[in-house]
Parts: structure tokens; C-alpha cells; sequence
């Protein structure tokens, strides 16, 4: 196991990372701001969000540097991951602010996450006011699934699919509580309609190129479980220029408007 401390570009906040497990990627980072910028909008602070499948836990890092939400909460299967982002809370001064807890979306479902005696002694079912999550992406087969890495663990539907993570989204928020997550556009049918099938209606849509012209390979969505059926597709938006510079979008992101 090897280990790594990095500048996220977020104030001064630093992350723990293993390159021979996961590190995060830009969808993260996407997916972070489409929250705080949808919650500012509409001048919500969720007193308690949850991230579903956190990884080493950057979404709850960057959310804690662009918001006041005062409990952020992630879960992940890896039981390695958890352990660095727990370490990164600390090395932070978040730990008082940030919480993980090692466990499986699958066991969840079938388990006592509405009872007081649930995973860390906490009550999870209908306790949450926003949701967040970075699904893999590469959907399960049938059969068994063998994956000997921990990056190939995080990319591929192992033990949950995406209609288990949006189930699990449903049970954990409130009503009219806030979902945000980032797929790909090819799952987007998926993810209205599983969504739906939860009382997770869709709110805000944007899609992202990796140039500008391309053909869109990210798709982030906002659902507000039990929300009006109303679709509000946003502009779509690139994450570099031609020349290999981050957009003007990506670096409002970083708040480096300037180019700094």
C-alpha cells in the first residue's frame, strides 16, 4: 500500500490518496460544485448530507470548503478507502465536521439503516436533507463478479447496481430532501427511470464535454425526492479547451474566475 498527500486546489485543503487504489477524478469535482452551486441557488444548507460509494471521500472534502453544512457523512465498501478518508478529515480539522462508515450499499438495503443501532450507532433511513453520489460506472454482468483491483472495484457494479444506489438515496433523504449524481449519458434513461420508480424526480440536468464540441461523456443530474415533474436542462459545459487549459466553468469551480 503506498500513500500520497495532495492539494485538492480547494483553499488549503489536502487529501490522503493510494495511486495502487482510487484517486479521484474530475467527475468528482463536477459533481461537487453542480451541488453547492443548485443548494446556493436555492439558498439551502442541508444540515446533513450523505455521500453513497465516497471513495477517499473528496465530494464531502470539497462540499465542507463550499458550504456551511454542518454533518457530512460518506459511505464505501472498501474498508480502505474509509480508513484514508478518515485520515483526510483529520489532516484537515474536519473530523468534528466529516464522518465514514465502512459499509455495503447492498447490506444496507437489506439491513437497519432506519434503526438507532445502525452502521456507527447512527440513524440513517429519512434522516438526510441532501445525497450524494459518483455510481460506477460500468454497469454489472450477469454472474459472478471477479475484479482484483481496488480501482477496478470502484469503476465496476459489484455488489450493487445503480437502481440499489438510487433505492438507498430514496431511503436515506427526507421528503423534498436533494439527490445529486454524475454518470454517464448513456445511463441517463436508467436514471430517471430508476430514479422515478423511487419517488426521485428529476430537476436539473446538465451534460459535459471534455472539449468543447465533443460529444458529452458526463451527465450530472439533480432529483428532489417527491418534487414536481419539471425538467430544467442546463447549458451543457466543457472541461478543457482545445488547448488543454481548463474552461472558464472549470475554474469558477476552482474559484480561480481569473485564470489564477
Amino acid at each position: 500500500m503506498t500513500r500520497r498527500i495532495d492539494a485538492t486546489g480547494f483553499g488549503d485543503l489536502k487529501i490522503i490518496q493510494d495511486p495502487d487504489a482510487f484517486c479521484y477524478g474530475v467527475d468528482a469535482v463536477l459533481l461537487a460544485g453542480f451541488a453547492a452551486d443548485i443548494l446556493s441557488c436555492g439558498g439551502k444548507v442541508p444540515g446533513r448530507l450523505m455521500d453513497i460509494g465516497t471513495g477517499n471521500g473528496i465530494i464531502p472534502l470539497i462540499l465542507a470548503h463550499k458550504t456551511e453544512i454542518p454533518e457530512l457523512f460518506g459511505i464505501d465498501f472498501q474498508e480502505h478507502n474509509i480508513r484514508l478518508a478518515g485520515e483526510t478529515a483529520a489532516l484537515n480539522g474536519l473530523d468534528g465536521r466529516m464522518q465514514f462508515i465502512h459499509e455495503d450499499v447492498a447490506e444496507l438495503l437489506d439491513g437497519s439503516e432506519g434503526e438507532e443501532d445502525g452502521p456507527g450507532g447512527l440513524c440513517l433511513k429519512g434522516t438526510f436533507d441532501a445525497v450524494t453520489s459518483n455510481p460506477p460506472y460500468t454497469k454489472r454482468q450477469g454472474g459472478a463478479v471477479s475484479l482484483a483491483s481496488a480501482k477496478a472495484l470502484a469503476r465496476h457494479e459489484t455488489t450493487a447496481d445503480l437502481a440499489m444506489f438510487l433505492e438507498l438515496a430514496a431511503r436515506l433523504l427526507r421528503e423534498k430532501g436533494d439527490l445529486f449524481l454524475v454518470h454517464r449519458p448513456q445511463r441517463l434513461v436508467d436514471l430517471l427511470t430508476f430514479g422515478r420508480q423511487h419517488r426521485l424526480e428529476a430537476k436539473d440536468l446538465q451534460l459535459v464535454s471534455g472539449h468543447p464540441g465533443e460529444k458529452p461523456n458526463i451527465v450530472l443530474v439533480h432529483m428532489v425526492k417527491g418534487g414536481g415533474a419539471e425538467l430544467h436542462v442546463l447549458p451543457q459545459i466543457s472541461v478543457r479547451e482545445a488547448d488543454g487549459q481548463y474552461t472558464a466553468d472549470l475554474l469558477r469551480i476552482y474559484e480561480r474566475e481569473g485564470g489564477v
